[in-house]
């Protein structure tokens, strides 16, 4: 099973990370992948919003990796993996595994703004015994460096929250529509991940962590066709959790990001 339009070919690389071994709440994120890919099979190539077509971009799906359940394990294997990948679009999985993602990119560049749609702040330095936690994701993506602006934000301790909005590092938007104005002035290379909590659990129910008080699917929409031109070195989505959404809208939501953000970015 690939992802929709898919082919052999390209510089964008799309990957499955089917790891939910941190998980907090209720586990099942491992099964996204192959969800998401199975719901693209329901979208058309073509997006009408953006007028640009699947059809004419090259992107490969590389299928998924095969991640051992260990945290620190899963790191290195992913990293090991990212030296063949210029372009990454990743589907996870938990959020833990932007982290590796994350680390070649800016190992690669030098410097990296994250940009981070989320219910959650995943600000924590360590949760369940191990810091590489889905709660702690962000926290060791500041540690690298890179510049992080944080959208949606809605769920966290007293500290996450002081530490994201003290932070100089940090840039904390309570909804996603300054994004466009703010990007006018970033240099850096971008990254984006995606959060399908970010979403209120009435548009996206099937998450481990669902956060009442979310955004629409139009708000998000909205703000990513308004993004002006920057240099996105890649992007994912992660936290469907297909075990709790059987009417797959979640599934489908993830696979129509999917396709607008390569739409948007590289159609």
């Amino acid at each position: 099973m690939v992802f929709l339009g898919a082919s052999s070919q390209g510089k964008l690389s799309l990957f499955g990370i089917p790891y939910d071994s941190t998980t907090c709440f209720r586990p099942g994120a491992r099964f996204a992948p192959d969800g998401i890919r199975f719901f693209s099979e329901n979208l058309e190539t073509y997006s009408p919003s953006l007028d640009k077509n699947l059809e004419a971009v090259r992107f490969k799906d590389l299928g998924n990796i095969d991640v051992p359940a260990n945290p620190e394990k899963m790191i290195k294997t992913v990293e090991n993996f990212m030296k063949n990948v210029e372009i990454p679009i990743m589907i996870g999985g938990e959020h833990s595994v932007t982290y590796p993602v994350v680390k070649s990119l800016f190992e690669r560049y030098g410097s990296l703004t994250v940009i981070h749609f989320d219910a959650h702040a995943d600000l924590r330095d360590e949760y369940s015994g191990t810091k590489y936690s889905h709660a702690c994701v962000m926290k060791r993506v500041l540690e690298l460096g890179c510049n992080l602006i944080q959208i949606g934000i809605r769920s966290g301790t007293k500290e996450e929250f002081e530490l994201m909005k003290n932070s100089p590092e940090i840039t904390y938007l309570p909804s996603p529509k300054d994004l466009p104005e703010i990007l006018k002035s970033i240099k850096t290379p971008i990254y984006i991940t995606i959060d399908i909590d970010f979403f209120d659990p009435a548009y996206a129910p099937g998450t481990g962590t669902p956060e009442p008080c979310g955004f629409s699917p139009i708000e998000f929409f909205e703000t990513i066709y308004k993004l002006p031109p920057v240099k996105v070195v890649g992007f994912d989505v992660v936290e469907v959790s297909p075990p709790y959404d059987p009417s797959g809208i979640t599934q489908m939501l993830g696979a129509k990001i999917v396709r607008e953000l390569i739409l948007k970015f590289w159609g």
